[in-house]
């Protein structure tokens, strides 16, 4: 099991960071994924990457505007993804914290999910 932790600041309301977090194809901003289908509770849910390869979450806790977090497959690789936001008005903080297994010996899940913040960075505009 590899664990990191991972914070980045944005320059806007915690609701439209939390709205990108959970809509990953909102605007293409998660150029991994190509669609992505939801359970009408919101709690099962499938990303069809651009891979080929699917994504399975299960979400675990949906607090609106504060925290996300799920567990997820994809092929061989499982773990958690926890996400908590902070702030109001016009800044938010986000700390991330992801759980990975199945990944290769040199794999680096701090990479991955800077990646996938650097995405939200560049759709968010802040």
């Amino acid at each position: 099991m590899k664990t990191c932790v991972v914070t980045a600041n944005f320059n806007c309301d915690p609701g439209k960071v939390w709205l990108y977090l959970t809509k990953p194809t909102l605007n293409h901003w998660r150029t991994d994924v190509k669609d992505y289908e939801e359970t009408p509770d919101g709690l099962q849910a499938t990303e069809h990457n651009t891979d080929g390869k699917d994504t399975q979450l299960t979400f675990t806790r949906r607090e609106k505007n504060r925290c996300v977090s799920c567990n997820f497959q994809k092929g061989k690789i499982h773990g958690t993804f926890t996400a908590i936001l902070l702030g109001g008005g016009d800044s938010t903080s986000l700390e991330c914290l992801l759980d990975v297994e199945g990944l290769g010996l040199f794999a680096k899940p701090k990479t991955l999910l800077e990646e996938r913040l650097e995405m939200l960075r560049r759709a968010l505009g802040a």
